[in-house]
């Protein structure tokens, strides 16, 4: 079972999709390092696109699915990562997308024998592009750096092919004290696995409204997200 979509973009009075840096930054602050936040914006900015957090899933990291019945494209990626690993499978998925918008403004998508293969030289070559900047910014630990530029030489369908990849992303895992969000109280502290702590507001819909401490910035947290409890059962009047 997975979560209700997460609409990215906003429809104006003419019909066209604008993007919401807020809702992106709100959605994606608590999976991705602090850092690719703005370039996940530059990355997506202008195009109309869906995203779900998925809770756990043992055949599949993320995926992503073409636009239909109305809806625009969405993709999907499991909340249960590191930050480092989650930012590579949404690029991944990402990198989807635009082989899509290629072939799709090419009238081509729909064409069995014309449609380029799932992770063939038109998705590799996206794929590699987009992840070019997030790692010439230093954001990934020097190790996943290096072994994500010899990955990157001709990328498989997933990081779990390469032995070395996978092994330094999993070496960056939450250690097993982690609970999910729903597991503290309103006003509880807590520790998300980029580092940053939060302070758990109230309940907005589905998802969990929460402050971050050092920034002050209010965030969503979907009700599946791993944390790490701060035991401090009352907030300061700092706050």
């Amino acid at each position: 079972m997975q979560l209700p979509f997460i609409r990215l973009f906003e429809r104006t009075a003419d019909k066209r999709y604008q993007l919401n840096p807020e809702k992106i930054e709100g959605i994606f602050g608590q999976f991705i390092p602090e850092m690719a936040m703005d370039m996940l914006i530059v990355c997506l900015q202008g195009h109309s696109l869906d995203c779900r957090i998925a809770r756990k899933r043992t055949t599949k990291t993320g995926d992503f699915r073409p636009a239909g019945k109305g809806h625009p494209p969405r993709i999907t990626v499991n909340g249960d990562m590191n930050p480092y690993a989650f930012l590579l499978t949404l690029i991944h998925e990402v990198a989807h997308f635009f082989v899509y918008l290629d072939t799709e403004k090419a009238n081509t998508f729909l064409i069995r024998k014309h449609r380029p293969k799932p992770h063939g030289k038109e998705w590799k070559k996206r794929f590699t592009g987009l992840m070019q900047p997030f790692i010439s910014m230093n954001i990934f630990p020097l190790e996943i750096e290096k072994a994500m530029v010899s990955y990157f030489e001709n990328p498989k369908a997933s990081a779990s092919a390469d032995s070395l990849l996978q092994r330094l992303l999993q070496s960056h895992d939450p250690p097993g004290e982690h609970i999910r969000i729903t597991s503290i109280n309103e006003g509880e502290r807590f520790i998300t696995s980029t580092g940053r702590m939060f302070v758990k507001m109230d309940k907005l819909r589905k998802r969990f409204r929460c402050m971050c401490v050092k920034t002050r910035r209010m965030y969503l947290f979907s009700p599946e997200a791993m944390i790490l409890p701060v035991k401090i059962q009352e907030l300061e009047k700092v706050l």
